[in-house]
């Protein structure tokens, strides 16, 4: 206990020291100095943020702050989770992750690479000495000027999971009218938010615009309960707000209720020939096969086939009543084709579709709004910043068209792929390849959606040529130097997703690159691996399993593939990886 003054002995108060136990005069102004200009900073950055946020957010702030919370406390509960306020602090957008094992780009990867040409590799070493190989570091120091743009500095600079889908659509609809699951309008409409800037690229089931006014206007072409409420059991595994989204075993969870409801409806609807109940079943194929059941969901694709054949979907002479259902129709076409390509070429089965849409796929550059694009803006950015959709989504059909040619040469029953028809096809997908628009240009590729798709160009080829390297030829380049370009590209292109945009945002369709290039290093690695080849390979495997590792957070999959990529690993190799991941 303190003594007492004889005044406050006599008033009979409690004394309060100027000082604390042990500091002298002067150090007790000190300290009451700092803990001012503390205070000071605390409110210079709630007033930076209250320019900086959104109306919304801005009002949330004041709110807090008019009903006597501290000032500290509101700061430290914005930077420490809130996830409305979080975007709005200023993100670190130098380069922001480092390869688990080996810091630096392999050598080998180095020689005829058109992706370490790419604005995407320059920024991501921009301000990181050392990262670039001596050999390239004048030429890049030279092109950095390139990146002085303010969109160059969100594209290049930024992670895409950092920026925010904005949509005047999206921003005031009830999906409450359209679900009985929640009555949460503003946690639906984010994750529908975070849905279209991450999964829909890939999977793109329907056409966002149409479906967004039906769903504002309650109209029924392209907008449905079941389409709404198996959409909205997908978004969920896409939202790091929901610390269980990959638990859809759990009767808890959000998402869980939504595809309930979604199942119960599909069971009342299956049977009707609607573009929605088409559009549901590809969700629902997708969702399974995230979740580890594509037996299951195979069901689901199979209905939305024979359903689309009923409408007569593919067909494009059928009448239909206005030029807005007829785009519809053909994005729906080309959606359910392009998944049934993909899927039998991941599954090693030729397609139920043998044929592509008669609709034609109208050119982005003149007509961006038939195909409906996708603006996001980035964190402290005055503008918005379109994802080239439209240019992604044409270039995957014409990709896929190639690749389902192969997959009824390759996977048909008594056929099979010899090097007269792998040559052909290699001869198709060069020509598209260079046919590319500039955004999808290796130099110029940074969205997530953008590597995907070079990435399965890649993977397409080795799985053309891989079964052919026993076969002689003197065709040029041989087919053991197409294998090897092709993993070196996709590697590479690993790595480059990996440096920009880390692996802990939902991407289902990372983990199947992810899976091919983790194995391929595995079954390289053995006792007789020469050192610098095993350093290599083990830097690109374990950068693998970190990748796995973070999307099982996200679905079930991605944790089966883990632990079937570290169950194949050598102790050795799990050790590293062990203390990589610490």
């Amino acid at each position: 206990m303190s003594p007492a003054c004889r005044r406050c002995v006599r008033r009979r108060t409690k004394c309060h020291y100027s000082t604390k136990p042990g500091e002298t005069e002067s150090h007790a102004l000190s300290r009451r100095y700092n803990e001012l200009l503390d205070r000071a900073k605390s409110h210079e950055e709630i007033l930076d943020l209250l320019k900086t946020l959104p109306d919304q957010d801005a009002q949330d702030v004041l709110k807090r702050i008019r009903s006597g919370a501290d000032i500290t406390t509101i700061l430290s509960h914005i930077n420490t989770g809130d996830v409305l306020l979080q975007m709005a602090v200023s993100p670190e957008t130098r380069y922001r992750y480092e390869f688990p094992y080996k810091t630096e780009m392999p050598e080998d990867y180095i020689p005829d690479n058109p992706y370490l040409d790419s604005l995407i590799y320059e920024a991501a070493s921009l301000y990181s000495a050392g990262r670039l190989p001596a050999r390239l570091e004048s030429s890049t120091a030279s092109r950095i000027a390139n990146l002085g743009s303010d969109e160059y500095q969100n594209l290049y600079l930024k992670p895409f999971h950092a920026a925010q889908v904005v949509d005047a659509q999206l921003a005031d609809v009830k999906l409450s009218t359209w679900t009985t699951v929640c009555n949460d309008d503003t946690l639906m409409r984010d994750l529908l938010g975070v849905f279209f800037r991450c999964e829909y690229h890939f999977t793109a089931a329907f056409q966002k615009d149409l479906f967004l006014e039906d769903l504002a206007t309650h109209r029924e072409d392209f907008c449905s309960s079941l389409l709404v409420n198996v959409l909205l059991g997908y978004s969920c595994v896409c939202s790091p707000r929901l610390s269980n989204r990959a638990e859809y075993w759990n009767p808890q969870t959000l998402l869980y209720r939504f595809i309930a409801e979604a199942k119960r409806l599909w069971e009342l609807e299956a049977s009707e020939p609607r573009i929605t109940t088409i559009q549901a079943g590809i969700l629902f194929n997708v969702f399974h096969n995230l979740c580890g059941l594509d037996e299951i969901g195979q069901a689901y694709r199979i209905q939305a086939i024979a359903l689309a054949h009923k409408l007569r979907l593919f067909d494009s002479t059928v009448e239909v009543q206005s030029e807005r259902i007829r785009q519809g129709r053909a994005f729906a076409a080309w959606a359910l084709f392009n998944w049934e390509t993909l899927v039998g070429f991941s599954f090693v089965f030729s397609p139920l579709l043998k044929q592509p849409p008669s609709w034609h796929l109208p050119d982005p550059t003149e007509n961006a709004p038939w195909y409906g694009e996708i603006w996001v803006k980035y964190p402290l950015s005055h503008r918005l910043f379109p994802s080239y959709f439209g240019q992604v989504l044409k270039a995957r059909s014409q990709f896929r068209v190639i690749m389902n040619e192969f997959c009824q040469a390759a996977y048909s029953e008594d056929s099979e792929i010899n090097l007269n028809k792998a040559y052909e096809l290699l001869s198709r997908l060069e020509t598209w390849f260079q046919r590319l628009p500039g955004p999808l240009q290796p130099k110029t590729i940074v969205l997530p959606g953008h590597l995907q798709l070079h990435m399965y160009y890649s993977h397409l080829i080795l799985t053309i040529f891989e079964p052919l390297l026993d076969q002689k030829t003197d065709r040029e380049p041989s087919p053991h130097q197409i294998v090897a370009d092709a993993k070196k590209h996709l590697q590479t292109l690993v790595r480059l997703y990996y440096l920009r945009h880390g692996f802990e945002a939902m991407d289902l369709f990372i983990v199947i690159p992810l899976m091919l290039a983790g194995s391929d290093c595995i079954d390289a690695i053995g006792a007789k691996t020469p050192a610098k080849k095993l350093e290599t390979l083990r830097s690109t495997l374990l950068l693998v399993a970190k990748g796995l590792y973070n999307q099982r957070r996200n679905h079930y999959l991605a944790e089966a593939l883990y632990r079937v990529i570290r169950g194949r690993m050598r102790p050795l190799e799990v050790a590293l990886l062990r203390e990589a991941m610490t």
